[in-house]
C-alpha cells in the first residue's frame, strides 16, 4: 500500500503490506486453479459416468423387448403407469421408495419401428425423440428442457426383418444438479481455505516481521544525546549484518560528537587565557602610546606579536587534532621520507636561525615509503618545531633518519635540557603541558605526533638521556608494501 510521506514529495510502500496481499494473491489463484481442474476432471467424469449408465440401461431395454411384444399394447401401458404411480404415491417426493426413485421421472424411453413408437415410457411425448438415421448420443430439446438421448437400432433377430430403434434419453438438468452441488461443496473449502491462510499469513508476517518493527522503535528513540548501541530480542539472519552496521554507525557518530564536544570546551578554554593577555597588552600599548611611552609601547605590541603567534599555533594544532581523530580514511601513496624531512627542515631553518641554533639533517637520498605525505609533513614538523622552541639558545639539533628492516626509523635529538623523568611518561598525553611556566602551546603537539604515527602503523617514543643532556625523540615507521589504509 503506498502513502505519502510528511513532505509530501515521495511515494513509500509497505513491504509488509505488499508481501501479504502478493502471497495472499497468489494463494487465492492457485486455489481457484485447483478447484477449476477439480471442477473440470468431476464434470468430465460426471459425463463419462451418466452417458456409460444412458447407453447401459439402453441395452438392457433392447434385450427385453421382444418379450414386451408379445404382450398386449394395454397390458405394457398398464404395468408402467401403476409403477409410477406407486412411486409418486409415495411419501417423500425426493427419496427412493420399494417402487423406484422419483428421479426415473427424468428418464424416458422410445421403442419405435418404420417411425412409429411401439414401446415408450409413461413420461416419454407422443411425438418422436428419435429418428432412424441418429446414432449414439446427442442432445435434444423436449418441451423446452435439454435432454441426453442415446439410440441404438435392434438386431433383426429380435424383431424381424423391419428396422425397429431403442432411444433412451435423459434430463441433463440431472447432471448440471449434480455438478453444481460437487462445485459448490468443493469450493466452500476452497474459500474456507483461502481465508484460514489469509489469516495465517497476516498473523506470520506479524510475527516474522516484528523484529523490524523493533528495530525501527529502537532507531526512532535515537537522538543525539542518546546514541546507544541498539539490540533486537528476535535477531534473524537477514537483520544481523543492517543491526552490525547501524551501531557501527551509532559509535562513529557518537565519537564524533565526543570529538565535537571536547574540541569546542578545550578551544574556548585554551583561546580564553591568550584572548585576555592580548586584550591586557593592547590596554597596555594604547595607554602608553597616549603617554608617549615608546619603549613601553614596543615591549607591549612585542608581547601582541607573542599572543597572536601563539593563538595561531593553538588554531592549528586544534585544527590538525579534529582531523587526526576523525580517523578519516586516507589514501597512502607512495612518498619519499627523506624528502619530507628536507622541505620540513628548510622551513623550519629559520626559526631554528633566530634561536641561534644549528639544524642538522642525516639521511639517504631516498627513503620510499606508503604513506599520507601531509600528515608525516606534521609529524616531523611538531617534532622538530617541539625541540627548537624547548632546547633553548644555541642548541644543537639533530634529525638523523635511515632503513633498519623492516623499519624506518626517524630520530630527532637536541642538546637541550632532559625532559624530567616524573614528566616522560605524559608527554603524550592530550593538553598536557611540560613548560606551563612559559605560557606556550596547548599541550597538543605531541599528542598529534602520536596520532599521525599510529594512523601509519607506527609508534614513537622518547628514548631514555644517555649523557644527561639533550633529548631524543624515535619514530618507527613499518616500510612494508602490505601496509593497509587506516581507519
Amino acid at each position: 500500500m503506498k502513502t505519502i510521506n510528511s513532505r509530501g514529495d515521495k511515494v513509500i510502500f509497505s513491504f509488509k503490506r505488499r508481501l501479504i496481499i502478493a502471497s495472499v494473491s497468489i494463494t487465492s489463484v492457485l486455489a481457484l486453479i485447483s478447484w477449476a481442474a477439480i471442477f473440470s476432471e468431476t464434470h468430465h467424469e460426471i459425463e463419462e459416468i451418466y452417458d456409460a449408465r444412458l447407453g447401459q440401461s439402453a441395452k438392457i431395454l433392447a434385450l427385453s423387448v421382444p418379450h414386451m411384444l408379445k404382450e398386449p399394447e394395454e397390458t405394457r401401458a398398464k404395468a408402467y403407469a401403476n409403477w409410477y404411480q406407486d412411486i409418486e404415491q409415495y411419501d417423500d417426493d425426493d427419496a427412493a421408495s420399494p417402487f423406484g426413485h422419483p428421479y426415473e421421472k427424468n428418464l424416458m424411453f422410445q421403442f419405435y419401428q418404420q417411425e412409429k413408437i411401439v414401446i415408450k415410457s409413461p413420461g416419454a411425448p407422443e411425438a418422436l425423440i428419435g429418428y432412424p438415421d441418429l446414432s449414439g448420443f446427442s442432445q435434444t430439446t423436449i418441451n423446452g428442457e435439454e435432454w441426453r438421448r442415446f439410440q441404438i437400432q435392434l438386431p433383426a433377430l429380435l424383431v424381424g426383418e423391419q428396422p425397429a430403434y431403442l432411444v433412451v434419453a435423459e434430463r441433463l438438468t440431472v447432471r448440471n444438479e449434480l455438478i453444481g452441488e460437487i462445485a459448490l461443496s468443493t469450493a466452500i473449502p476452497q474459500l474456507v481455505l483461502i481465508a484460514a491462510i489469509a489469516v495465517a499469513i497476516i498473523l506470520l508476517a506479524n510475527k516474522f516481521f516484528q523484529p523490524i518493527k523493533e528495530l525501527r522503535e529502537a532507531i526512532a528513540d535515537r537522538h543525539i544525546n542518546h546514541l546507544a548501541e541498539i539490540t533486537v530480542s528476535q535477531p534473524t539472519v537477514e537483520l544481523a549484518p543492517l543491526v552490525s552496521q547501524l551501531n557501527y554507525l551509532l559509535s562513529e557518530l557518537d565519537k564524533a560528537w565526543q570529538r565535537e564536544k571536547r574540541l569546542t570546551r578545550t578551544a574556548a578554554h585554551e583561546l580564553k587565557t591568550p584572548l585576555s593577555v592580548l586584550r591586557l597588552n593592547t590596554e597596555n600599548a594604547l595607554i602608553a602610546l597616549a603617554g608617549d611611552r615608546q619603549q613601553e609601547l614596543q615591549s607591549d605590541l612585542q608581547q601582541i606579536l607573542k599572543g597572536i603567534d601563539r593563538t595561531d599555533r593553538l588554531i592549528q594544532q586544534l585544527l590538525m587534532l579534529s582531523k587526526i581523530e576523525a580517523h578519516h580514511q586516507y589514501h597512502l601513496t607512495k612518498c619519499d621520507v627523506a624528502e619530507i624531512l628536507r622541505e620540513v627542515i628548510a622551513t623550519m631553518a629559520p626559526l631554528a636561525l633566530r634561536n641561534q641554533q644549528s639544524l642538522e639533517l642525516r639521511c639517504p637520498d631516498a627513503l620510499p615509503f606508503n604513506g599520507h605525505a601531509l600528515l608525516l609533513s606534521a609529524l616531523f614538523s611538531n617534532l622538530i618545531d617541539n625541540a627548537i622552541r624547548y632546547a633553548g639558545r644555541a642548541a644543537n639539533i639533530t634529525v638523523t633518519a635511515q632503513f633498519t628492516n623492516p623499519n624506518i626509523i626517524v630520530t630527532v635529538n637536541d642538546s637541550g635540557l632532559p625532559i624530567p623523568l616524573d614528566i616522560r611518561d605524559k608527554i603524550f598525553e592530550k593538553f598536557f603541558r611540560a613548560h606551563t611556566e612559559r605560557g606556550d602551546g596547548a599541550g597538543l603537539g605531541m599528542s598529534i605526533v602520536r596520532d599521525i604515527a599510529s594512523l601509519h602503523c607506527g609508534e614513537i617514543c622518547l628514548l631514555p638521556a644517555s649523557s644527561g643532556n639533550g633529548n631524543t625523540f624515535q619514530v618507527t615507521l613499518p616500510a612494508v608494501n602490505s601496509l593497509t589504509t587506516p581507519k
